[in-house]
């Protein structure tokens, strides 16, 4: 009988992926909060722009990007720590 291949995903690969989809959502959220509350009147820069859209995009889209990046490498050097024996 031949052996069924394990198509799961490896956990490390799972650990970043997931990592990278929180940070993203965080700095979605981030992004929304600073717009929405224009306290250093972002808000009215964007929404005075004659594209609205594209200003909105680049802000997302670099917020999502550094706060994923930042999420999934603080897993990674975690996980390397606690495999050292240094983490808790």
């Amino acid at each position: 009988m031949v052996k069924a291949v394990d198509r799961r995903v490896p956990r490390a690969v799972r650990l970043i992926l997931i990592s990278w989809a929180m940070g993203a959502g965080i700095g979605a959220l981030v992004t929304a909060a600073a717009l929405g509350m224009d306290g250093s009147m972002l808000g009215q820069l964007v929404a005075s722009s004659s594209q609205p859209w594209i200003p909105t995009l680049l802000l997302f889209g670099g917020m999502m990007s550094t706060f994923a990046g930042l999420s999934a490498g603080t897993a990674i050097m975690l996980t390397a720590e606690r495999r050292a024996g240094h983490g808790s």
